[in-house]
């Protein structure tokens, strides 16, 4: 659980999600391999690779001396629905000075009303030579601005029902536009936090997030209530689990990506030829042809670990009448005729004899019919790799807000299920 709390505090941008798996995987043993020369990899040894600032792979090789053994696979997600800063962020208006956002994947807009809202991501400097921009990760660590609602009084239909205007009613507050105030307000502010000039700064990708800190809740302490559940809680799990595994006869690799939340259509997400590629090194360098390799991948396996929607106590109907996931009874196993998730036949027998094996809380969960449920990443990936998946994760409340809830003891038992998988 400490770890976890680590990660939601810090996980504030993609890059800084990835920074932080970063530092837990090395001081676990992994070694840092560069992305642009040859995997040279020896056989048990434990591995790591950013091929991006915002994506990571990390695998512990088999004992060996086989070339052609399987894999087992988990992945998840390191991006959260939020607000992006767009290119030009400064305005004013009505003597205030405000910040021009985009909508950035399926956030709750009403969530973020009057939260403390600080800044992370990544921002690229001048560089010597125009194709090697510096980066540099960014997180301002406390509020920089705040949406404000509107009163009450001046909305009396609101309780009626409220349709947000969200390039008028999100604009975020930074502060306030007196004599001072230029359409550069913004880039001084980041060149002063960067402690560089204002022309040394290119470009950024930066979001603002949920300054709220992350709290144990309820009167036996059973609660975790905090931004970002959504999808720091598998991201954890996979680095813990990666973590303390030993090798095997078989290779255990772990990917976090980004853009999930809006498609995963990207060089970092999952719908990418990335993953494929790393594989292909990975078993190019153990001397698999390229025939056998995709033989090894019809045997190999993945687990897509995400939140998973809990019943909600106040709204029973929006969940399925027989198969639902409630909060504090474990792991969710996913499953969808629709093909939304990736777990089929085979793969959710596998999962569940692991779960009575390991007396695992588990749990199963279809969609209702009249209620279209949202997608993983697993089923990109099961359609780019001929290989059996899975989708797991656990239950939470008030998911793609700007704070979600679930059971504490929850995130301990997809530990236990992620870990009994790479055993």
């Amino acid at each position: 659980m400490d770890v976890l709390m680590e990660c939601l505090e810090r996980g504030t941008a993609p890059v800084n999600v990835v920074a932080f798996a970063e530092e837990y995987l090395e001081g676990q043993g992994f070694a840092k391999l560069a992305w642009d020369a040859p995997l040279e990899t020896a056989d048990g040894g434990k591995y790591y690779v950013t091929p991006f600032p915002d994506v990571l792979f990390a695998f512990i090789m088999d004992r060996g001396p086989g070339t052609a053994v399987p894999a087992r696979m988990a992945f998840a997600h390191v991006d959260q629905p939020g607000l992006k800063v767009k290119g030009k962020p400064d305005f004013k208006n009505m003597g205030c000075a405000m910040m021009n956002v985009e909508v950035y994947g399926g956030m709750n807009d009403h969530t973020w009303f009057d939260r403390p809202l600080g800044m992370a991501g990544l921002v690229m400097l001048r560089g010597e030579d125009p194709f090697e921009p510096v980066p540099v990760a960014y997180d301002s660590r406390r509020p920089v601005a705040v949406i404000p609602g509107l009163a009450i009084h001046m909305d009396r239909e609101a309780l009626k029902g409220w349709k947000i205007d969200r390039q008028k009613e999100l604009m975020p507050l930074t502060g306030f536009a007196r004599g001072d105030w230029t359409e550069e307000r913004f880039l001084h502010f980041l060149a002063r936090e960067l402690k560089t000039d204002v022309g040394e700064i290119l470009s950024w990708d930066l979001n603002l997030y949920n300054r709220d800190l992350p709290e144990i809740c309820g009167f036996e302490k059973d609660i975790l209530c905090s931004p970002r559940l959504d999808n720091l809680v598998s991201v954890t799990a996979l680095l813990e689990a990666i973590g303390e595994a030993e090798a095997t006869d078989h290779v255990k690799l772990i990917g976090l990506f980004n853009h999930e939340e809006v498609g995963s259509v990207s060089k970092s997400g999952a719908r990418s030829f990335l993953l494929r590629s790393v594989l292909e090194r990975i078993y190019a360098g153990k001397g698999c042809s390229p025939e056998s390799r995709e033989i090894v991948f019809m045997h190999s396996s993945f687990l897509s670990v995400d939140g998973a929607h809990g019943a909600h106590p106040n709204y029973p109907d929006k969940c399925d009448p027989t198969t639902r996931a409630l909060l504090g009874r474990g792991v969710v196993l996913k499953v969808n005729t629709n093909q939304k998730y990736a777990s089929d036949c085979r793969m959710t027998a596998i999962i569940k004899e692991l779960a009575d094996r390991y007396d695992i809380p588990l749990q199963e969960i279809n969609d209702r019919n009249s209620i279209r449920g949202g997608s993983t990443l697993g089923p990109m990936v099961g359609a780019g790799l001929p290989m059996q998946g899975c989708d797991i994760g656990i239950p939470m409340l008030a998911m793609h807000s700007a704070r979600e809830t679930m059971a504490a003891d929850d995130y301990e038992s997809l530990y236990q299920l992620v870990s009994a998988y790479f055993f």
